[in-house]
């Protein structure tokens, strides 16, 4: 009677513990897959079909209630039972791959995790099919493979995941581990033996029970790595906004100390021997405030729509060709490869606001361009003047740089795809006009300065397409000065 009473509870427990985890584990799988379409992190729908695939696995288990007609309906037996258990242990290692990002890091590592899992997983299907048409028992034979290969697996995995610098992997091991102990608990041969002793009921409910705690382990586990993500964006934005107040403040810093240049250069003026040094100095100065106020406007407007990556990355190459400025009105010569880094950058700042300039540089082999000197930044005039009055207007706006030597010359082509000169100056304003020849003026200045008393030229060619205006190409020749 006794006996008989305990079983009755035992039975019981059974069947609520058992309804308890095929509910826990429902939810979990709906729950992981709105935060897929919410994050679009694949760890999540692999958490989701991990949970998903063990509550259809055990639903056959249940022996009395909704849940036996629910499988009697949907043809839920104890073959699906063995086949869903073999897909989500095989789910299993493709989650934990991607949950601890191993691929990006090791490739070899994840093809050793991965590849032989899906090999188990493909024969799986295909030993469930065979069951199917045939009859014959093929799918518990192949699970009793199954369990050692996967086993062997595990051990593998769990060994390569001790040596991962991430501490996020001791969720993984954690609940790994519980299943382990609670599947080895729930065996046959081990509750049955004489030491521990305990029913299939009792077997199932610790195995149940370690289901359950391994994919909470697993539900904790997304939610660590999603606040370490937050915490990681919150700190970029905040990184960000000290990076816009800082080039904020290095643009007051540079405003001052260029009118306190100014004012110094032009006491200069009185001593003829300086005069040189000078127009060198003017130019590096003359960079239009008009770009660095846009392109600080466009930087906040980024950080405004959250595109905090982009911003940062244009804050980062603000910084460089303000460095790049502020280093310049200290130096009389750039090298030509530190002209087209300084360009470059210029052209990816004035792309926040144009956003699809194609710039081309084409520099001919035999050009060495670390041994070329010129005067520093003599050549950004003339691609802002591409850039105002060309492309601005254009459909396409593409950039060539062409650098070549021709008979002990060097041959520097500026080629753009604008509307060409003619439509130019009738769209063109005043104030346009003045800022044009001022620094085309500053640029000729300096380069005769630094070449003098050698000659150079600076012409204009209009490009046209079957007759039609088709952009301009600014022709500047530089004497040799060795290179």
């Amino acid at each position: 009677m006794s006996q008989s009473f305990f079983s009755l509870i035992e039975r019981d427990a059974h069947t609520h513990v058992l309804q308890m985890v095929l509910g826990a584990l429902f939810m979990l799988s709906a729950y992981h897959l709105f935060m897929f379409f919410r994050n679009r992190d694949r760890s999540y729908l692999l958490y989701s079909s991990y949970s998903f695939f063990s509550f259809l696995a055990y639903l056959p288990v249940a022996e009395q209630g909704f849940l036996v007609t629910f499988c009697e309906i949907t043809g839920l037996d104890y073959d699906t039972k063995t086949f869903f258990t073999i897909i989500f242990n095989c789910i299993y290692f493709f989650f934990f791959a991607a949950f601890l990002d191993i691929k990006p890091t090791n490739k070899r590592l994840y093809k050793i995790i991965v590849f032989p899992v899906a090999t188990f997983a493909l024969l799986a299907v295909v030993a469930f099919v065979l069951d199917k048409m045939t009859g014959q028992d093929i799918l518990n034979l192949y699970n009793q493979v199954f369990i050692v290969l996967i086993t062997l697996q595990t051990a593998l995995s769990f060994y390569i995941l001790m040596k991962l610098q991430n501490k996020l992997k001791y969720y993984i091991i954690f609940g790994g581990l519980i299943l382990f102990v609670s599947s080895i608990l729930g065996e046959n041969r081990v509750r049955n033996h004489p030491w521990i002793n305990i029913s299939r009921e009792t077997g199932n409910i610790i195995y149940f029970v370690g289901l359950l705690i391994e994919n909470l382990a697993f539900s904790l586990a997304l939610g660590h790595k999603q606040k370490v993500i937050f915490d990681e964006k919150v700190a970029y934005h905040k990184e960000a906004v000290e990076a816009l107040q800082k080039n904020e403040i290095l643009k007051d810093e540079v405003s001052r100390e260029n009118e306190i240049r100014l004012t110094v250069e032009n006491e200069k003026f009185k001593y003829l021997q300086q005069i040189s040094d000078l127009k060198l100095t003017v130019l590096q100065n003359q960079m239009n405030p008009h770009f660095i106020f846009n392109a600080l406007n466009s930087i906040k407007f980024c950080i405004l729509e959250n595109d905090n990556e982009k911003a940062v990355n244009y804050l980062t190459k603000f910084s460089k060709i303000i460095r790049t400025i502020l280093a310049a009105s200290r130096m009389k010569e750039f090298t030509l490869a530190e002209e087209l880094h300084t360009l470059q950058l210029y052209i990816d700042i004035e792309n926040l606001r144009f956003t699809d300039i194609d710039f081309q540089i084409n520099v001919a082999p035999q050009i060495e361009p670390d041994a070329i000197k010129l005067p520093p930044m003599v050549l950004q005039p003339f691609i802002e003047n591409a850039i105002l009055h060309g492309l601005s207007h254009a459909e396409e706006k593409r950039i060539t740089l062409d650098i070549f030597e021709q008979s002990d010359t060097l041959k520097i082509h500026i080629s753009d795809t604008g509307i060409g000169r003619e439509a130019a100056m009738r769209l063109k304003t005043t104030v346009d006009s003045r800022q044009k020849s001022m620094g085309v003026n500053i640029a000729r200045g300096m380069l005769k300065s630094y070449f003098e008393p050698r000659d150079f030229s600076i012409e204009y060619t209009d490009l046209f397409t079957f007759g039609k205006p088709a952009g301009t190409r600014v022709e500047i020749t530089l004497p040799n000065a060795d290179f």
